[in-house]
């Protein structure tokens, strides 16, 4: 109690605003690390969020003067006997910044954990975050979104000795029952930043493979379009499907849950070279619905093994008799519905378990588990 009550604990990432997974994460972690030291430490923010995302010499100049003073946080806990440091790792040119502020609090003292969103720089290895492993210190905590994903960023950076997972789950609380199947036709779902590199071509491609096959179904889209062919490739979906196409538009909170709620399955054709473990599918799975999506990133080790389609196979082809299948048999559909929220309950259970090691590795044992008296082992007499 006495080693914890003079904890202090520098957290430096991106925090909302803008929202994106990385963001989420920090937030959540921050808020965590609050309940967990209250009283019995200090916690310490370097927000080093410039408030959009790009790049650019104001968005780079805005970002190094805010690691600068991440770097007079770390500089003002010397005085603390117990040092903690925490950081998302920055992708591309970002992992720069990290690395001065990880190699920064390892001169320091500081037991450092790093947080990794991205497969950017496992689906092509860079000096940069060779680099970045080598700074931090093979002492250094590194913290995986999948067990697939730590297995092949130690293989590709040998120096980060030391890692964990924690999976984005924990953002999607399952449902406490299935939603009722309706008749009608198939509706399948696809919510994301709409374009092609997220499969929004794709989306098309198969519906009109299912209407060529006579399959009664319609193609429900959320999100906003991400850039302006992206619009023109929805508004000329919208026209030439002549009703068998719905767009919501961006969706969050009570419209996000309507969405999930209307659909009959969701189907997530990335083809996005650095995707790691997309929120959507969770969100999906939570809510009791169907997945079929691109082994890509975490993906494979994320939902049911039926819903993988190999990053090499055709899409529509693969997806095709999943689809029709379902919208024949509506019972295997429900079926099916009942696995996914299952591994949705198994997901979210690992992942608070992974949140609650990964505040262990942080800020030291939760109190409660901390005071916790020991009781004796039973002696076995035979």
């Amino acid at each position: 109690m006495e080693r914890n009550a003079r904890t202090h604990v520098v957290v430096s990432g991106r925090l909302p605003p803008p929202v994106d997974g990385m963001s989420r994460v920090t937030a959540l972690v921050l808020d965590r690390l609050r309940d967990r030291l209250r009283g019995r430490g200090r916690i310490e923010v370097a927000d080093l969020s410039p408030g959009w995302n790009g790049g650019g010499a104001a968005y780079h100049l805005r970002k190094a003067g805010r690691v600068l003073g991440a770097v007079g946080r770390l500089f003002g806990g010397l005085g603390a006997p117990d040092r903690r440091f925490y950081m998302p790792v920055d992708s591309g040119w970002g992992a720069l910044y990290t690395a001065a502020l990880a190699g920064t609090a390892r001169l320091l003292g500081y037991e450092r954990v790093l947080h990794h969103h991205s497969f950017a720089t496992i689906a092509k290895p860079t000096w940069r975050m060779r680099l970045l492993t080598r700074i931090a210190g093979a002492d250094c905590t590194h913290v995986l979104l999948c067990p697939a994903m730590q297995m092949r960023f130690q293989s590709i950076y040998p120096a980060a000795r030391t890692c964990m997972t924690m999976s984005n789950a924990i953002f999607s609380i399952p449902d406490a029952g299935l939603h009722r199947r309706r008749s009608g036709p198939l509706r399948i779902g696809h919510l994301s930043n709409l374009c092609t590199d997220k499969g929004l071509d794709t989306m098309f491609a198969l519906l009109r493979a299912l209407q060529v096959e006579g399959v009664d179904a319609t193609l429900v889209l959320a999100g906003p379009g991400l850039r302006p062919q992206d619009n023109a490739m929805i508004a000329a979906g919208l026209m030439a499907f002549d009703g068998a196409v719905e767009y919501h538009g961006p969706v969050d909170g009570a419209a996000k849950e309507a969405f999930y709620r209307d659909i009959d399955v969701f189907v997530f054709p990335t083809r996005y070279r650095n995707e790691a473990q997309p929120l959507v599918l969770f969100e999906a799975m939570a809510a009791g619905v169907p997945v079929l999506a691109y082994e890509r990133g975490c993906i494979g080790s994320d939902i049911p093994a039926e819903g993988l389609v190999p990053q090499d196979t055709d899409f529509v082809k693969a997806a095709l008799p999943i689809l029709a299948a379902w919208a024949d048999d509506r019972e295997a559909l429900a079926a099916a519905a009942a696995q996914t929220l299952t591994r949705a309950r198994v997901a979210y259970e690992t992942s608070r378990t992974g949140l609650d090691l990964l505040l262990d590795c942080i800020a030291g044992p939760h109190p409660a588990a901390a005071a916790a008296p020991v009781r004796p082992k039973r002696r076995v007499v035979g």
